[in-house]
């Protein structure tokens, strides 16, 4: 009988395959943040999409094109020591720490800008990206060039600091760690759900002295079986593999069918039982059709006869004044 309520084989596999794809994740990830980097290029006009670049800044402006909330969609312009122009993307924190660049580049646009003490450029590293027709578009317009002038001055390609391959390649990594690792997660809830439901079944019908007898019924050739559902139906007890539970009939307060639906539509059927401790179960999350349910109700009502059969206003009242006594009595 243990075998019929340990975890199901494929469940087991699953659990084993998700370790390791996890496992593999955070390995991936933590090689990905401790592997030398590659060294940055200059950046220029001609720099392609996804080339890990630096920028020597000398020239820094205020924000030009600005996405309210969103720190990667604030561009500003630079100019390096060569005179080359380009847009790059800083956060809040990194623009703060350029002050005297923003200050030079405001000096830069004065008479005065050939006596200003210009300080010593700032290299950032980052990634260089390329500009989308709709940045661009609005880029152009804000300075009153064509797109084509635009790309001209400024190439098509942004200088976006503090991003790098390797933490691309480690964010891939760290998304599938979380992804494989919820799933183990729920799988493993799941079978903890399982055995700790047959703990406490087998300890009820130990406090009830029906161990024994729920063991031989459960060898009996006349108990009904459905092994694609994990379900057995002794002449006294109900046996749930899929969920751990194993209950005498006596339990089993309230049967009813749920029907689930998904826009109206039904998309399934399950048979629930509710039981004397307050508890709703699902005793079926398929196959359930009518002649299966007067199964499951013949069983249940040879040895409970007062079960409340299908669901109502009535039936779900007079089961949660059940319940109510139930746990009066089990406080005495």
């Amino acid at each position: 009988m243990q075998d019929f309520f340990a975890p199901s084989k494929a469940l087991r596999v699953w659990l084993i395959v998700f370790a390791a794809l996890t496992s593999l994740m955070i390995v991936g990830a933590s090689y990905e943040f401790t592997r030398p980097g590659p060294e940055p290029v200059r950046m220029t006009h001609e720099t392609r999409d996804e080339t890990y670049v630096y920028l020597d800044v000398l020239l820094l402006s205020d924000w030009i094109y600005d996405v309210s909330g969103d720190e990667t969609y604030t561009y500003y312009e630079a100019m390096d020591p060569d005179a080359n122009w380009f847009i790059v993307s800083l956060d809040k924190d990194a623009f703060s720490s350029l002050g005297q660049h923003v200050d030079a580049y405001n000096a830069y646009f004065t008479d005065g800008y050939l006596r200003y003490d210009y300080p010593a450029p700032t290299r950032l590293t980052g990634m260089a990206g390329y500009l989308d027709y709709d940045d661009t578009s609005a880029l152009a317009d804000y300075y009153e060039v064509s797109f084509s002038d635009f790309e001209q001055f400024f190439g098509s390609y942004y200088f976006h600091e503090g991003a790098s391959a390797d933490s691309a390649g480690a964010a891939l990594y760290l998304v599938g760690a979380i992804t494989f690792g919820l799933i183990l997660l729920v799988i493993a809830l799941q079978i903890s759900s399982l055995r700790r439901h047959y703990r406490a079944s087998d300890e009820r019908l130990y406090a009830l002295g029906l161990t024994d007898e729920a063991e031989n019924q459960f060898s009996d050739p006349a108990t009904l079986r459905y092994p694609k559902l994990k379900l057995a139906l002794s002449s006294d007890f109900v046996y749930i593999g899929s969920s751990g539970y194993l209950l005498p009939y006596s339990d089993v307060t309230w049967l009813y069918k749920r029907v689930q639906k998904s826009y109206g539509v039904p998309v399934a059927t399950h048979l629930m039982a509710g039981l004397v401790n307050g508890k709703s179960i699902c005793l079926a999350a398929r196959r359930v059709n009518d002649a299966f349910i007067v199964e499951v109700a013949q069983k249940v009502l040879s040895r409970n006869p007062d079960c409340l059969i299908g669901y109502s206003f009535d039936n779900a009242k007079v089961y949660r004044q059940r319940v109510r006594e139930f746990k009066a009595a089990s406080t005495k």
